[in-house]
């Protein structure tokens, strides 16, 4: 064979036909994970050719996928050596780095393969995936538009180019790309028609428009306009009554928000912001932040409000939302925050008696929010055992709570007046509670205390072991904090949180084996857990196995486990 024809010389020359076809059945057999097949194909065709490049990469990168590391790169590099001007040896030594999350040496060798073949969509697919992992957002943008340029046909690739364009802060270039992608179809094609697709997109160009300064209005028409088109109809009027808050269209807001209600909506506690605020006719930079809390916080437990104001909001949950949704725990909620004194006493009575029958765990986390301070404007949650207590919520709280107790031990009722006793599971539940309360107050002992008889009580109830472990914990006896967690774990075996709050308090105890041992019940994997639990960016686990290595005074491995968490997140330290 002459010399410029031969495979093995490298430059990307092409083998013989039936070499190429068994090529063809090491990529089909890669991608379908038939690695073993792969690889006697592999070799079939380096018997031949044993400095076949593109063959000798492949082979590794199965390697690679058979957890042969070494072996692998060795492979790769000979063949990329021995076939530099070919893009499948570069396409498959990016690869090799991606898998081994070197992402930066990754896009590099992307990069060199394009430069062979500028025009190979799978290679400027791939190069996209890790541009955008790095938030390299120009460099996406501009790969998104070369994909686009090559296979304008595809809908995900207008759309990917169109939210590159809306990452890198081009805004009225990604309505631009929406607008001529929806230019292209013809009559009657699903996307012009009501669809969840079509209705999807439409509210994701309303999104980018309303980004743009000072265009809200614009945004506001543009949801009429695609109005018959969207399915989502609860993001539609979500964003409808936001717009309308911003250009202080209160009583529309209101219009809106009720309409929300009337879908179903009333235990979105963001909802109720929105109409709290149109209610008060707040300013739009109020209504955005209400907007943004979390949980069951609303604009009630955000900002100071005057006793005129929260009384047009009460008056306002009265007249609408009371008569309508009278068994909505939002509804019935969140006027506690409007309310002070006897109206308080009175209301939070009723709350918390609801929550005690019902056997609601969460009822002390949910009492916890009202006890508000104010500072520079806004409200903060208490959370200091002393402020805490001098909170006169949180004396009304204690007050009536006792007086369940004192009640049930009397005549087994909440109230004196109560004409039925009350099931044995509601005296767990006040003392649970009571339990709460005391390690909001910084009482651990007489938590620990109540929380030994809810155990005597009942001694299958998960929550209780739980929160005595925390309030171990909170008391520094850590050792006695991980025994009773586990042995609460131990009586629900599919509670993935119990599970993962005996993992936590176990390093935190020095015992980083019994934490893997429990951790891995809920990794589901045949493999090394640690090694999963890395892949899937269980940071909680590695950063407290790293401070359990620091405890043990282990600085190599706490090192090296900060080290890798550090690397994934992007860090880098030069020092």
């Amino acid at each position: 064979m002459a010399p410029d024809n031969n495979p093995q010389n490298g430059a990307g020359r092409p083998l013989p036909k039936k070499e190429a076809d068994l090529f063809k059945n090491v990529v089909k057999h890669y991608e379908t994970k038939q690695y073993k097949k792969a690889i006697k194909q592999a070799d079939t065709i380096l018997k031949k050719y044993p400095n076949h490049g593109e063959t000798l990469a492949m082979k590794g990168l199965v390697l690679n996928n058979l957890e042969k590391r070494e072996e692998a790169h060795a492979l790769v590099k000979q063949g990329l050596m021995n076939d530099m001007r070919s893009h499948v040896c570069w396409h498959v030594y990016g690869l090799l780095h991606r898998s081994d999350r070197n992402y930066n040496e990754a896009i590099k060798a992307y990069k060199q393969a394009l430069r062979i073949d500028t025009d190979n969509i799978q290679i400027l697919r791939d190069l996209s995936m890790l541009q955008i992992q790095m938030r390299d957002l120009p460099g996406f943008a501009v790969t998104r538009h070369n994909i686009l340029t090559l296979k304008s046909n595809g809908k995900i690739n207008w759309l990917a180019f169109a939210l590159a364009k809306h990452l890198i802060g081009d805004l009225r270039g990604a309505i631009s790309v929406i607008d001529i992608y929806l230019g292209t179809l013809t009559e009657g094609a699903p996307e012009l028609s009501r669809g969840f697709e079509a209705g999807e997109l439409a509210l994701y160009r309303n999104q980018i428009l309303s980004e743009i300064p000072d265009n809200t209005r614009e945004a506001l028409d543009h949801l009429e306009t695609c109005k018959p088109i969207v399915v989502d109809r609860s993001s539609w009027l979500t964003s409808k009554a936001r717009y309308q808050l911003k250009l202080g269209q209160y009583a529309e807001a209101k219009k809106t928000a009720d309409e929300m209600f009337e879908r179903g909506m009333t235990e979105n506690c963001r909802v109720h912001s929105l109409y709290i605020c149109s209610i008060l006719e707040l300013d739009s930079q109020i209504c955005d932040e209400a907007w943004k809390l979390p949980g069951t916080r609303t604009v009630a437990s955000m900002i100071p409000l005057t006793a005129e104001q929260k009384q047009r909001a009460l008056d306002g949950y009265e007249a609408d939302l009371f008569p309508k949704y009278g068994k909505s725990a939002a509804v019935n909620r969140i006027p506690l925050n409007l309310v002070e004194g006897d109206k308080f006493r009175k209301a939070v009575d009723v709350f918390i008696r609801k929550g005690l029958v019902k056997g609601v765990p969460s009822l002390c986390r949910e009492l916890s929010s009202f006890f508000l301070l104010e500072k520079d404007g806004r409200y903060e949650l208490a959370t200091d055992p002393v402020d805490v207590k001098e909170h006169e919520a949180f004396k009304v709280v204690v007050d009536l709570v006792d007086g369940y107790i004192s009640c049930l031990k009397a005549n087994s009722k909440l109230l004196v007046d109560d004409e039925v006793e009350e099931p044995p599971s509601t005296v767990l539940w006040v003392w649970y509670l009571r339990a709460g309360l005391h390690e909001l107050a910084g009482e651990y002992d007489a938590g620990i205390e109540l929380l030994d008889k809810c155990i005597e009580h009942t001694p299958t109830a998960v929550d209780v072991y739980e929160l005595k472990g925390r309030l171990l914990r909170s008391a520094g006896d850590i050792n006695a904090a991980v025994e009773v967690v586990d042995k609460g774990r131990d009586l629900d075996r599919q509670d993935r949180y119990i599970n993962n709050q005996t993992t936590k308090y176990m390093l935190e105890a020095g015992m980083e084996a019994e934490a893997l041992e429990r951790i891995s019940m809920f990794t589901k994997h045949e493999g090394n857990p640690e090694a999963n639990l890395y892949d899937m960016q269980c940071s909680w686990y590695e950063l407290g196995l790293a401070s359990c290595y620091a405890k043990k005074e282990l600085w190599g491995r706490a090192l090296r486990k900060y080290g890798k968490f550090l690397q994934r997140e992007g860090v880098v330290f030069v020092g």
